[in-house]
């Protein structure tokens, strides 16, 4: 079966956050200081492509930063806090369409979409990714999609932001011939600069150069690693390296619907489905909420914390109907779409049974 390998990566993230949380800040510039003991001194976390057309990147100090920035520039110090929770909002998301993630930093990941039916596949859930973390949180992302890690992550690239960029196998050498060599995993400035004193500055001419070459510059290690990814090879396996933290639903209803009963019979169905994914992963968990989407994509979402693990499908059911029946109370508005979620895990201790699951 090919594999089929994602890369997701979070456009601007910090930036994107602070936008969110502050929509006034909208077409200016945003720069996200990483602040550091010394007074007015940092360096730029991240910046929104307002702040980047002026030329401040990531990285830059923050004295260079100012220098480049005009009158209608935000500076922001980094809310480290803030920026890990809309992360864990994101992978609970993802979470829910691939059970292979690993988690390379707090705004990017790859996913392992291999699957019978193919690339097809793969791009509809990543589709469907891009849309739930766009209609729930009010994030876009941008994701590569390809035959491995390293493919992946060169594709991530190529149309941020909010793209989705696909490299089939049959694909692989024409997009990464064209490409510098400085775009390589694990391939720096200094890597970048021996290759230019030999005259390769494409991967298309580093193809040229024998792997005996390549190991007397750079080491068996790192020479090999060039070799095969100048080829497009990487077998480098997802390193699954984090748990889910939170499990959800969502459903869209056949008409946008202000009917209780309507909405208790979908909810019901995707208690049903949050449930068994829960038992699947064997957790127990305190916090459940109901999603919201308005016809207009609004998002609005209530949940609530028991004091004692929830283990029976009813309990659920019975807290995911209170708290629609509190939304109802309070809003006029029609649902379209409509979600359960559940998060606060701690280890399952033993589902509550049914009197016919004993065995006699």
């Amino acid at each position: 079966m090919q594999r089929i390998i994602a890369l997701l990566d979070i456009d601007y993230f910090y930036a994107q956050c602070e936008l969110l949380r502050n929509p006034s800040l909208k077409g200016k510039p945003v720069v996200v200081i990483m602040p550091t003991i010394r007074e007015n001194t940092g360096a730029v976390a991240t910046c929104n492509y307002e702040a980047r057309a002026l030329k401040i990147r990531s990285g830059m100090s923050l004295s260079l930063a100012k220098k480049l920035s005009n009158v209608n520039t935000i500076f922001i110090k980094a809310d480290k806090e803030y920026y890990k929770e809309m992360s864990s909002k994101v992978f609970g998301l993802i979470d829910f369409y691939c059970s292979k993630v690993e988690q390379v930093s707090i705004d990017e990941a790859y996913l392992d979409l291999t699957n019978p039916q193919g690339f097809e596949k793969a791009v509809e859930a990543c589709e469907k990714i891009k849309e739930r973390i766009v209609s729930e949180l009010g994030l876009t992302c941008s994701i590569g999609l390809s035959i491995n890690k390293l493919i992946a992550k060169m594709a991530s690239e190529e149309k941020k932001p909010d793209g989705l960029f696909v490299v089939q196998a049959s694909e692989v050498d024409s997009f990464i011939e064209k490409m510098s060599v400085g775009k390589i995993h694990g391939l720096g400035p200094k890597s970048a600069g021996i290759l230019k004193n030999e005259g390769i500055s494409t991967v298309r001419e580093l193809k040229t150069l024998k792997k005996n070459k390549l190991i007397e510059l750079f080491g068996e290690a790192r020479g090999g690693m060039f070799y095969d990814f100048a080829r497009g090879c990487d077998d480098r396996e997802i390193d699954t390296n984090r748990e889910k933290q939170q499990t959800s639903r969502m459903m869209t209803l056949k008409t946008d619907s202000s009917s209780i009963e309507e909405m208790e019979e979908a909810l019901t169905l995707l208690c049903e489905l949050v449930f068994n994914e829960v038992k699947k992963i064997k957790r127990v968990f305190l916090t459940c909420s109901i999603i919201i989407i308005t016809p207009k994509f609004d998002t609005i979402t209530k949940s609530k914390t028991l004091s004692e693990p929830i283990k029976s499908i009813e309990e659920l059911k019975r807290v995911e109907k209170q708290l629609l029946e509190a939304f109802m109370c309070e809003s006029l508005q029609k649902v379209r779409r409509l979600g359960v979620r559940v998060s606060n895990f701690s280890e399952d201790y033993g589902f509550q049974k049914k009197l016919f699951d004993f065995k006699k």
